[in-house]
């Protein structure tokens, strides 16, 4: 009997064990942002950014601003990014968060450019300092809960 597998299955099998192995970093990127797209949803609900949110009321933004203004935005900016970050750990495949992992900087702050200009078309007044505030915290905090969480799962 003859075991040869014909040359355009072996390639296509190949090609398709590569892209799940390896998967390419803008497909990741794209998972990335449609899990924080929908996880900015349920932070606008309990926290509002920049005044922008559907609880405009929240209890955690009072909290939050009695810490000032600058301290507030940081934390804004953590929670917003951070969420999503996290949530990713839980959605993602292994390959992809390996991947994810090797460009979450650029992502991540990628992404949180994306949230303020959609924050400005919303009507937010862009302020240089709040918006940096606002960038640092969530970056830092998107980076830290996808590694700490990367490591939890890993080793759970």
């Amino acid at each position: 009997m003859n075991n040869h597998m014909p040359l355009d299955l072996k390639k296509k099998i190949q090609s398709d064990i590569k892209s799940k192995l390896s998967p390419a970093w803008i497909r990741v990127f794209i998972k990335l942002a449609i899990i924080q797209f929908f996880a900015s949803f349920i932070v606008l609900s309990i926290c509002p950014q920049f005044d922008l949110g559907f609880n405009p009321h929240s209890f955690l933004g009072h909290i939050l601003m009695s810490w000032g203004e600058l301290a507030c935005n940081i934390a804004c900016g953590a929670i917003f990014l951070g969420l999503g970050s996290v949530i990713s750990v839980f959605i993602l495949n292994h390959d992809e968060l390996r991947v994810l992992r090797k460009i979450e900087l650029p992502s991540f702050t990628s992404i949180g450019a994306i949230a303020l200009i959609c924050f400005m078309i919303f009507g937010v007044k862009f302020q240089f300092v709040m918006f940096m505030a606002w960038l640092t915290g969530a970056v830092l905090s998107a980076v830290l809960g996808l590694e700490v969480f990367w490591r939890i799962k890993k080793f759970s």
